[in-house]
């Protein structure tokens, strides 16, 4: 027996429905090529599986009860996210004037703040130097 036929009959074979020479020819062939015994044993494994799947029976009130719990769930959310009047108010107007006081610090602090013995003075002579007279003419003329 070769391979295309024992695929061919591998149906028959699972379900039982071969005559007793065909059958004990696909069991040799079977026995002795690898391909073909690897995709029976998956066919196997295939029949089991869905064998134990037809046999799990669902509960019909399943999704009524998943439903019912979510929406308990959705309205337990709702009435505990409610935020009382005055919270609405005041937690704006804390944050409003925090804001302020940082903001009137910072710029008190900032303008208070004088640095001692960094400052140096310039001296006076500095101030009356002409830059454009220490300048070279000659850099201007190879442009």
């Amino acid at each position: 027996m070769n391979c295309q036929l024992c695929q061919k009959e591998s149906d028959a074979y699972h379900s039982g429905n071969l005559s007793e020479g065909l059958r004990m020819q696909v069991e040799m062939h079977l026995e002795h090529c690898r391909d073909c015994s690897e995709s029976f044993q998956l066919w196997a494994i295939a029949d089991v599986v869905m064998e134990a799947e037809k046999a799990v029976k669902s509960n019909p009130f399943l999704v009524t009860r998943i439903m019912a719990g979510i929406e308990e769930m959705e309205h337990e959310g709702a009435t505990r996210l409610r935020i009382p009047a005055y919270q609405k108010v005041l937690k704006p107007i804390l944050i409003s004037a925090s804001l302020a006081a940082a903001i009137f610090i910072g710029v008190f602090v900032g303008s208070t703040y004088l640095p001692t013995g960094t400052v140096q003075r310039i001296p006076v002579e500095l101030s009356y130097m002409n830059d454009a007279a220490l300048e070279s003419v000659d850099l201007y003329s190879q442009l």
